[in-house]
């Protein structure tokens, strides 16, 4: 089965430990036979075995910061976005200790649950399209989180293939947004 395996990186930090976990999934799965993927999202992944192998690093956390705050940057070519996706300059902005702070993050974390709704569509519809590529189609989509759910619907709309998700600790992250987007986030995620 050939699986892609959605992973928030940390920048070669652990804040969640969510990529830790994943790691240990990816290379459990490999060995079972399993032909998987690993596709960062928002930061590198601290992944010394290069388990992610060359899939590009999603939803890049500059590009998802700046499409929240500034509409311009919605309509972007990607020639400029990914000068703001190299792996060394998310790791650089990733250690910055506000960076995955709930508090900071309502408005954002709001936006990608409302997945195609919400403000970082362009990246959506990036992820999708290197999804469906050939070399890459899966059988089935697995996001690390329930956080990455908004983006279950345009995947399977597009792609046909099946999402599954995995929960770990996104609770007190929702819990820690404050209102209005503790009650926000449990209302979309519902």
């Amino acid at each position: 089965m050939k699986i892609a395996q959605l992973t928030p990186g940390s920048g070669d930090n652990f804040y969640c430990e969510n990529c830790k976990r994943d790691l240990s999934l990816i290379r459990a799965l490999g060995q079972a036979g399993h032909d998987i993927t690993m596709v960062p999202m928002y930061l590198p992944v601290a992944d010394k075995q290069n388990l992610a192998g060359d899939s590009p690093i999603f939803f890049g956390g500059i590009n998802v910061y700046l499409q929240q705050k500034f509409s311009f940057f919605r309509k972007t070519p990607r020639w400029l976005d990914s000068m703001f996706d190299v792996p060394g300059l998310l790791r650089w902005v990733g250690k910055k200790s506000s960076m995955t702070s709930s508090k900071d993050l309502g408005e954002t974390t709001i936006s990608m649950l409302l997945g195609s709704e919400g403000r970082q569509v362009k990246e959506l519809e990036r992820l999708i399209d290197w999804l469906g590529e050939e070399e890459n189609k899966p059988d089935i989509v697995c996001l690390s989180n329930i956080l990455l759910g908004g983006l279950a619907r345009r995947i399977r709309e597009r792609l046909g293939v099946p999402i599954v998700c995995l929960l770990q600790d996104e609770d007190g992250f929702v819990d820690g947004l404050g209102e209005p987007y503790t009650s926000e986030g449990w209302r979309v995620l519902a």
